[in-house]
């Protein structure tokens, strides 16, 4: 799956303000061999995903201006997402949210297994993948 998924041109997006959590996703990811890249804000994911939308969103719950719930959103408005996995430090987002928002991709609570990360983030481009 994992050459499959670089040889259409697949990605993953990782959408998170803290520039370590960003740093230590995209090592993991890239050990993986899936091929990531990161963003400090919602903003900045906007700015790429016109050009070329990833297979799969990493994304942070607590963002700086635009929060993950409300980038979610604003996606949601336009076209259906592509798979999200929502991440979070704050316990105040209640699961049920989190699990009808990320569907059947999950969301994790940091600090959380890489391994499980692995694990969602290969089922969700497998869905990407036969989406196409």
């Amino acid at each position: 799956m994992q050459r499959r998924a670089k040889q259409l041109g697949s990605w993953v997006a990782v959408v998170d303000d803290d520039a370590s959590v960003r740093t230590a996703l995209a090592r993991l990811l890239r050990s993986a061999e899936l091929p990531v890249k990161t963003f400090a804000s919602a903003r900045e994911f906007l700015a790429e995903y016109a050009d070329h939308p990833p297979d799969c969103l990493v994304l942070d719950v607590h963002l700086g201006e635009m929060s993950g719930l409300e980038l979610y959103d604003y996606l949601a408005s336009y076209a259906p997402v592509m798979p999200v996995i929502f991440i979070t430090a704050h316990d105040e987002v209640l699961a049920s949210e989190l699990t009808r928002r990320a569907g059947p991709h999950g969301y994790l609570r940091k600090p959380f297994d890489g391994d499980a990360l692995l694990a969602l983030v290969r089922r969700a481009m497998l869905h990407a993948e036969d989406g196409r």
